[in-house]
């Protein structure tokens, strides 16, 4: 293998774990995104469950709050899935298929 080999494989390498790195990071965000979507929900539990006998507009907002909390979730699992088949596939580059 000759040194132009070599260091095109390296720069192979170093691109694929750039990917990598920021697959990762996206994993990261989707996941900040749900735990935010599961806050609206309890949030939206809370205000229904505390002035839902006093206060139909808070109701409706514990409602909304709710709504948005599943559709925020929902949305995150979608990205999620997505990201995750992107990094089987670099992984199976890289040669990490146990990780």
């Amino acid at each position: 293998m000759t040194k132009i080999d070599k260091d095109r494989l390296l720069q192979e390498e170093v691109v694929n774990l750039s990917k990598e790195r920021t697959l990762l990071s996206k994993e990261r965000t989707i996941l900040s995104f749900m735990q935010t979507g599961l806050a609206f929900i309890g949030v939206g539990i809370v205000l229904i469950n505390i002035f839902g006998a006093t206060s139909h507009p808070t109701v409706i907002i514990g409602w909304t709050l709710i709504l948005i909390g599943f559709v925020e979730v929902l949305e995150s699992l979608r990205r999620l899935m997505k990201y995750k088949k992107r990094m089987s596939s670099i992984r199976r580059i890289l040669g990490h298929d146990s990780v």
